[in-house]
């Protein structure tokens, strides 16, 4: 049972991770549109990294937590054959 409820908590980490992601890398100001409970945005403010080289910073960022969230899991997947 304990291991059913740790595999749901992690596929719900997994996909709000890569919601974010998305977001981050399609459009920054979109992304600080997000609900509060649902945005990861720390300490970064719309002000500052919505437009300009804020948000190519947002983007490239979005960007890398994508392909590390692919690249996991291919590795994951190749190591299965």
């Amino acid at each position: 049972m304990f291991q059913i409820v740790l595999w749901c908590f992690a596929i719900a980490t997994a996909l709000v991770v890569a919601l974010n992601a998305a977001f981050m890398a399609a459009s920054p100001r979109a992304w600080f549109r997000l609900p509060g409970w649902l945005r990861t945005q720390g300490s970064l403010t719309e002000r500052k990294y919505a437009t300009g080289s804020g948000a190519i910073q947002v983007r490239i960022t979005g960007a890398l937590i994508l392909f590390g969230m692919v690249w996991c899991l291919y590795e994951t997947l190749k190591a299965r054959r």
